[in-house]
């Protein structure tokens, strides 16, 4: 049941978002529409949010370090695979060998674990991940899918234009400061709450309707689709007992932190990923991989919650 309540909402807003595309509920334009909204307001005020609120020490810059170090590492090896892969999907591999989902996937089945008081130890964990993710990883991801070659100039020059890249080094530097949780403490606190809620509220349904749209089981689909899975989950978990093994030296032993890592690097690939795509060839294989891949996180969801217990 704690299973159910964590995926069946996932599934009902992506059997959503298919029906949408199925019985043209929606149309291309206003999907483009949506995209555009979460990529460059919602998104983006969601991360700073969360980064401002984060506790920063030099457990935390370590723990940062580690996974920004691991993230580089599998999107690296992620381009040495990519011969493992035929037709049109194979530019896209490293970046669906790499990254998290963190918000939709990780947390939820995480605290479910290990309770809401816990969440920080995986919470930390994002910070690289939201790092990486919309700086290299998705000035990359443009790139390609625009067809462009991979330039170092070009991709710094998309970053810093990259409203969620931004958002995320004003939340960085918001949560040194404490500037964020001074407000929160004052009579202000409320009111800066209620316009952040208001406006993220709706950014995981809008992703997940996205994800939806973009889905197609098709036989043509079902190989590329599973080699990615297998290859995904080969990779991570080489990368997992990597994490582990450094976090255990460099950090410490902690069995919470470890089922974090566990349960953060189980997830899919980042779901957002999808809202920064416009070929449909694209959109489908990863949102189809992506939806397919949640069946891996919940199996090892199954065995960290029978280890614990």
């Amino acid at each position: 049941m704690n299973v159910l309540k964590i995926i069946l909402p996932v599934l009902v807003m992506i059997g959503l978002g298919i029906s949408c595309r199925k019985w043209k509920f929606l149309s291309k334009t206003g999907i483009n529409d949506m995209k555009f909204l979460v990529t460059n307001i919602m998104l983006p005020v969601a991360i700073f949010h969360a980064l401002a609120t984060a506790d920063y020490n030099l457990e935390t810059g370590k723990l940062v370090l580690i996974m920004f170090l691991m993230l580089l590492i599998s999107f690296g090896i992620g381009f040495l695979l990519k011969p493992l892969m035929t037709g049109v999907y194979q530019k896209y591999l490293p970046f669906m060998v790499s990254v998290y989902e963190g918000g939709l996937m990780a947390y939820p089945l995480y605290t479910s674990l290990c309770g809401q008081e816990n969440l920080s130890q995986i919470a930390v964990l994002d910070i690289a991940g939201l790092l990486f993710g919309f700086s290299i990883y998705m000035g990359m991801l443009g790139q390609t899918e625009n067809g462009e070659k991979i330039n170092a100039k070009s991709l710094a020059l998309s970053a810093v234009k990259t409203p969620a890249f931004i958002a995320s080094v004003l939340g960085i530097i918001a949560g040194l400061t404490g500037i964020i949780r001074c407000l929160l403490e004052s009579s202000w606190g409320n009111v800066y709450l209620s316009v952040e809620n208001i406006l993220t509220t709706s950014v995981t349904a809008i992703i997940l309707i996205v994800v939806g749209y973009s889905f197609e089981l098709t036989p043509e689909l079902l190989s590329p689709c599973i080699r990615t899975i297998l290859l995904r989950t080969a990779l991570q978990a080489v990368m997992i007992a990597g994490v582990l093994f450094t976090v255990h030296s460099f950090v410490e032993n902690n069995k919470l932190l470890d089922l974090a890592v566990i349960s953060y690097m189980s997830a899919p690939a980042t779901f957002s990923m999808q809202t920064f795509l416009n070929k449909e060839e694209s959109s489908a294989y990863v949102s189809t991989t992506n939806s397919m891949y949640c069946v891996v996180s919940i199996l090892v969801y199954m065995v960290l919650a029978f280890t614990v217990s």
